[in-house]
């Protein structure tokens, strides 16, 4: 189903945008990393156990002739002539007998090869082998008794030494194990990133305005900007996030105005309902940053809205808030008849939002969440707001999202760009809809694309999305025991 309501202009639309491709491929580079490490290291231990060296003796001779007369390019055409036979004639195996016989040596299992200086009558002998000091004594023993064979190739023709061998010091193949090991960690590296590129490219996920109204089958309500979490290069490397908000002054102009659109959108589609769920299907798709700064928006025009935190296995909203040193009850007491709702309220003095928070997490949130004394107070928060907004945990990770929408009126997908598929997303959006409030369609998140490719006629042309990988990872699968996508089966693709 397409949202005909807020579409916009369209302009020709690219099959991919290279700034989405490439923060795909660095979202990967601990794998990128990890396979480079592991290629070069394993190229490096082969690279070390197959080399066998091989030292080389040469000498450098002069082929001329006797006759006083000749040219030089009879001297020249003697060489040729010479080089063109000398290297069969020195690895034969009755010259190999004649050299054994003379250096004494059991076995020569190397080689011995010569070729012309171009343009002069200088021969390069070279004798390979895997021992210095048999090379040079086959060099040497060559030198020695070339002249029955060339005498025999060549009349009239003089070999002389022009430079002696010398013992070789170091190998003629010389391999560098720690260089063919960065080679191998860059050649890699590289492909791994051209094929996480390629990668990206192809896979059906929704990555652009135009993609999330074309793929999702329910109502696109826009996209939310991208905000740095790090200020600061300090608090980059000592790993302090700051808290996204709109009632900041340190928060984007963009940002400010793509949530203040996104508040438009979702009052157009309310009609008079209260109680607005908030949820993503995988974690880690920033459904809390946009619950909490949807709310604050929220609060600027209306005179009472309540967020209220019913992630009770993961809470992240109190820590986008700042409000960890807060001592007021949480909605795991409120729900637990521990405390009275309006004993767990907090105001935000900056925005005018009320707020229900929890800090700490607990296995019974599903017991919780579908439990009577949730309807009592929603049907509280109804009688004493105009608006109710509450932040579900991720409908892959549990089934709470889908226990709430028999109790609240309406529900809101936030889908994070390029990273699930849209079929599980499709399957998500099926979800909610089964239930008894309406889905009011999904708003696109960590949107990081640049106007050329945008496929926008108007907005945020450098596409900020705010992934809010938050404050902590949910870790639902790994402490919950969760399948690693819950009863929807498993996401080949998402890309985590």
């Amino acid at each position: 189903m397409e949202n005909k309501e807020f579409q916009t202009e369209n302009i020709p639309v690219f099959p991919f945008d290279p700034i989405v491709v490439v923060m795909d491929v660095c979202r990967r580079w601990l794998l990128i990393l990890a396979l480079a490490a592991v290629v070069g290291v394993g190229s490096y231990i082969l690279t070390d156990a197959a080399y066998a060296p091989v030292y080389r003796a040469s000498a450098t001779v002069v082929v001329t002739t006797r006759d006083s007369a000749t040219t030089v390019y009879s001297n020249l055409n003697n060489t040729i002539t010479l080089a063109s036979v000398f290297d069969e004639i020195l690895n034969s195996s009755e010259f190999r007998r004649i050299i054994r016989e003379e250096t004494d040596l059991a076995e020569f299992t190397g080689s011995i090869s010569a070729r012309v200086v171009p343009d002069t009558n200088l021969l390069l002998i070279h004798v390979n082998d895997r021992d210095p000091r048999s090379a040079f004594l086959m060099m040497e023993a060559v030198l020695n008794n070339h002249r029955t064979i060339t005498e025999k190739i060549v009349e009239d023709v003089v070999v002389e030494v022009l430079q002696p061998p010398t013992v070789p010091s170091y190998p003629a193949n010389s391999v560098s194990p720690m260089g063919r090991m960065r080679q191998m960690m860059l050649i890699t590296a590289g492909a791994a990133c051209v094929f996480l590129a390629w990668h990206s490219m192809t896979r059906d996920a929704v990555r652009s305005d135009n993609e999330a109204r074309r793929k999702m089958k329910t109502h696109y309500l826009g996209s939310v900007p991208h905000e740095r979490k790090y200020r600061t290069v300090r608090s980059f490397l000592r790993h302090r996030k700051v808290g996204i908000l709109v009632s900041s002054p340190a928060t984007s102009f963009r940002f400010l105005e793509a949530v203040r659109k996104l508040r438009r959108r979702v009052e157009q589609q309310l009609h008079g309902r209260k109680t607005l769920m908030i949820t993503s299907f995988l974690e880690n798709e920033g459904k809390s940053t946009v619950a909490v700064n949807l709310a604050m928006m929220m609060a600027k025009k209306h005179k009472r809205v309540l967020l209220m935190e019913c992630d009770l296995r993961k809470p992240a909203c109190y820590m986008i808030l700042g409000q960890q040193q807060s001592t007021a009850p949480g909605v795991r007491d409120v729900l637990r008849g521990r405390a009275a709702p309006e004993d767990a309220l907090i105001r935000d003095s900056r925005s005018g939002l009320y707020m229900m928070l929890e800090k700490k997490g607990g296995r019974d949130s599903g017991d919780l969440i579908g439990s009577a004394r949730m309807r009592e107070v929603l049907d509280w928060a109804r009688e004493n707001f105009d608006l109710v907004i509450l932040d579900l945990p991720p409908m892959a990770a549990v089934t709470d999202a889908e226990a709430m929408t028999d109790l609240a009126e309406a529900s809101l997908l936030v889908v994070r760009q390029n990273m699930a598929t849209t079929p599980v997303l499709n399957r998500a959006v099926t979800a909610l809809e089964r239930g008894s409030a309406k889905l009011l369609g999904c708003a696109l998140n960590n949107v990081y694309s640049t106007r050329a490719f945008s496929g926008q006629g108007h907005g945020y042309g450098y596409g900020y999305g705010y992934g809010y990988g938050g404050y902590r990872k949910y870790g639902y699968y790994k402490h919950y025991g969760y399948g690693h996508y819950g009863h929807y089966g498993k996401n080949e693709d998402s890309g985590e």
